[in-house]
């Protein structure tokens, strides 16, 4: 996904992002192609990217801007690609 069709935001909204998708999911990744050297968390509806991203230097940047206390962490299974640390459900 091209970083110009980006849409960035500064944190995810838990109601915006469950109106905007079926299941949301926000994946984490460090130093992913589209953006090198950054920290960037994407929303997901199930398995389908979406362009809205929150985009920063550091990973607790990035964590900041994901719903508190609304979705639950999980660890990065080996099979994902190297770039991807978390995903929030």
């Amino acid at each position: 996904m091209s970083a110009r069709q980006d849409c960035k935001v500064s944190v995810f909204d838990y109601d915006i992002i469950c109106a905007k998708s079926a299941f949301p999911i926000i994946t984490v990744y460090h130093d992913p192609a589209d953006y090198p050297g950054k920290y960037v968390a994407r929303l997901y509806d199930i398995q389908r990217p979406t362009n809205m991203v929150v985009v920063a230097d550091t990973y607790e940047d990035v964590r900041a801007a994901i719903p508190a206390g609304r979705m639950v962490r999980l660890e990065r299974d080996a099979a994902d690609d190297p770039a991807i640390v978390e995903n929030w459900v």
